[in-house]
């Protein structure tokens, strides 16, 4: 949508016409019985603390390669609740990035592209958005521009993923407490003449390096605003910190609230490698930075143990085969495509409520049961 509803219309019809495939009988069955059994993995009672990891594009076949790449103490298998999830969008398609994101932050399977709105075009509440209205401080992190698809649907309302100025603005107009990077321009070089970096440095401690990111003192910030570069930053080494430091930086902020917080940490890298359809020894730096990563959440609950942890795939990309020659041979990566597939994605969790993960699940059904963790149950749509 271009600022208004009227605006995004034909963006709405486009992204209908791209569901058209789907037959009644398959939304029926992405419709009563999901919303009937994402209420039964509700487990009582929330967590103080959520953090939620998406590992963009992680498959089965992404968590093989790390594995066989030979490292030996995974962070992520010291989670003790493992599921698959169904990762199709509202037209029982192959996702995109926009609706996978969008049923995991509102609890509802979505059109191609949407973020943060129902198939219908009508905006959807996020978990997010319910953390804040509990009085839960929030925080989204990502190695890409803060308005692309994954931290968009958490915090914006768009009938396009695309629409990076509008869901700047509407990131904006927020009270989260941590947003780090990517995006520059679509908060500073704007045709409506805003420019949305100066507003927000009146509540925001506002840094664009890795230098002035190290040099934060954490103790004396309650807000922060870290755009390292203009758009993107994948393929750019150096230009943003690992995304570990962003992590413990984001936790050290978000942790001084007494009531909690929801906190979203995105590896986009994870998704752009297997896009490109790079080779094993390519891939594999991505792929433990998002491990590293999960290792900071970890090192985290040890000391707060009322926290969720969640790590998740939103689809996975490249229809990955990982091959380890019988005989003398480099593990090798295949790849079917350079697109998204509709293969299943795990699902890592532990802490409180940990065990509703721990199943075959919908992509609303995560959906509902990061809404019941955060104190605001909600079914599946």
């Amino acid at each position: 949508m271009k600022g208004t509803w009227k605006a995004g219309s034909l963006l709405f019809v486009l992204a209908l016409g791209a569901c058209t495939a789907a037959r009644p009988e398959d939304m029926a069955a992405l419709g009563a019985a999901d919303t009937a059994a994402a209420q039964e993995t509700m487990a009582p009672g929330a967590a103080r603390r959520v953090i939620l990891i998406v590992g963009d594009g992680v498959g089965l076949a992404q968590w093989s390669l790390l594995r066989l790449a030979g490292t030996a103490d995974l962070a992520v298998a010291r989670l003790p609740e493992v599921g698959l999830v169904d990762t199709r969008c509202a037209c029982a398609r192959t996702t995109d990035s926009g609706a996978a994101a969008t049923a995991y932050a509102t609890a509802t399977r979505t059109q191609y592209r949407f973020v943060g709105m129902a198939p219908d075009s009508t905006p959807r509440e996020t978990v997010l958005e319910a953390a804040e209205q509990r009085g839960l401080a929030t925080g989204l992190v990502t190695t890409t521009h803060i308005t692309d698809a994954t931290p968009a649907a958490f915090g914006a309302h768009v009938v396009s993923r695309y629409d990076h100025r509008t869901i700047a603005a509407q990131l904006a107009e927020r009270e989260i407490e941590v947003l780090l990077g990517g995006g520059y321009a679509y908060f500073a070089r704007r045709p409506d003449g805003r420019d949305l970096v100066r507003e927000l440095a009146a509540r925001y401690r506002v840094v664009r390096t890795p230098a002035e990111f190290a040099a934060l003192d954490v103790a004396d910030t309650e807000r922060v605003l870290g755009l390292f570069a203009d758009s993107t930053m994948y393929g750019e080494p150096g230009v943003r910190p690992p995304l570990p430091a962003l992590a413990r930086t984001a936790l050290a902020i978000l942790e001084r609230d007494p009531d909690g917080f929801f906190l979203l940490l995105e590896s986009e890298d994870t998704d752009e490698v297997f896009h490109d359809t790079l080779s094993a020894a390519a891939a594999l730096p991505a792929l433990r930075e998002l491990d590293a990563t999960i290792a900071v959440a970890l090192e985290f609950q040890a000391r707060h143990p009322e926290t969720l942890i969640v790590v998740i795939g939103d689809h996975e990309t490249g229809g990955l085969a990982v091959h380890l020659p019988r005989e003398t041979g480099a593990l090798t990566t295949m790849y079917t495509t350079t697109d998204h597939t509709a293969g299943m994605v795990p699902v890592f969790a532990g802490g409180p409520g940990a065990a509703g993960f721990g199943r075959w699940l919908t992509n609303e059904q995560v959906g509902a049961l990061l809404f019941a963790a955060v104190g605001a149950p909600r079914a599946a749509r």
